[in-house]
């Protein structure tokens, strides 16, 4: 039997779930958990369907259960919400206990942005970690597989993109979300820019690395290269994405960050591509640019036990990204179903 405080440790974060109301004696969304030694920063979430969450963040995860006794404590008492002007009173609380996300905020430039923002954005996202602990972000910078993949995502104004964050740990949501807080809906600088952070997350996409090993296999995959992506073969610098070197980075880093009762084995890769539409696209870094492959690639696995870890890793992915450079924008990858 699984006991309370072992479903408290998996908390990776959780948001409760507002509906507008006509009650008045309200307390202010940012003052009614006070009681709490460490009271929770609020990160509004992007409306789905409708629904207004907002998402309590502090500074790790191991907190979340004394938040989540004193968010039952207020539901009971009945307490209605002032969140932004208006009363809203507390209809539930989603606990999200999964090990990968895929998160996006928008970025509102005053200036023209750059093509490329890999280096800016990673310096941010260690200022964020470094915000909730100095410790976290030091530690995290002298890790061989950084568990956090960064990237853009262009709109159709020059002046604003959408960082893009996956997170391959579950407790680092929590740390960076808390570091995050405090520009939200604020000012901060990107290349020297002075930009304004978005006043909410969209969380699209969590996972569990359980879920992904169930997910059914297929034995053609086809995977979107969404920007520019090599690889180390020897001392050389691959930009077309081989089976082996695509699916072989992928394994080595579920391996490294996936728990150990979801390992997978190794594989002498038999798969091969079928079809692909690719080009090289140069991304400029500090020093030289970076070439790397950009388009999509079919893989066909005739063996079925690789077909079914080629699905698991085609999905990780998506959080994980691919090759190198995964945290300066390069690598972005996601499963196309078509």
């Amino acid at each position: 039997m699984t006991s309370t405080t072992e479903i408290n440790s998996q908390i990776a974060g959780l948001s409760v779930v507002l509906q507008p109301s006509n009650k008045t004696n309200t307390t202010p969304l940012n003052s009614w958990l006070l009681d709490l030694k460490t009271a929770p920063n609020w990160i509004p979430l992007a409306k789905h369907n409708g629904i207004n969450k907002v998402l309590a963040v502090l500074p790790n995860c191991e907190k979340y259960p004394e938040l989540l006794q004193h968010i039952f404590k207020h539901i009971s008492y009945g307490t209605v919400l002032e969140w932004e002007g208006k009363s809203f009173e507390l209809t539930g609380v989603e606990i999200d206990n999964h090990d990968l996300h895929a998160l996006e905020i928008a970025v509102f430039a005053s200036d023209i942005l750059p093509h490329t923002l890999g280096r800016a954005i990673h310096a941010q996202c260690f200022q964020w970690l470094a915000n909730a602990s100095p410790d976290l972000a030091e530690e995290l910078h002298s890790q061989a597989i950084f568990p956090i993949t960064l990237s853009t995502k262009p709109s159709p104004s020059r002046n604003q993109i959408y960082i893009r964050i996956g997170i391959l740990k579950r407790q680092l949501l929590a740390p960076l979300l808390w570091g995050m807080s405090r520009n939200i809906g604020c000012d901060i600088t990107l290349t020297g820019i002075p930009c304004r952070l978005g006043k909410w997350i969209d969380i699209k996409h969590s996972a569990s690395y359980e879920s992904l090993m169930q997910v059914p296999p297929q034995k053609m995959i086809t995977l979107e290269f969404l920007s520019p992506t090599s690889f180390k073969q020897g001392q050389k610098i691959q930009p077309f994405p081989l089976p082996e070197l695509v699916f072989s980075s992928l394994l080595r880093r579920w391996n490294h960050l996936a728990p150990e009762a979801y390992q997978l084995p190794q594989i002498e890769w038999d798969g091969f591509i079928c079809a692909y539409d690719l080009k090289t696209v140069a991304l400029k870094m500090k020093s030289d640019p970076e070439i790397g492959g950009k388009g999509w690639v079919r893989y066909q696995f005739s063996d079925p036990q690789q077909a079914q870890i080629a699905t698991t890793l085609a999905h990780f992915a998506g959080f994980a990204g691919v090759g190198r450079k995964t945290t300066m924008g390069m690598g972005q990858t996601r499963i196309n179903h078509q």
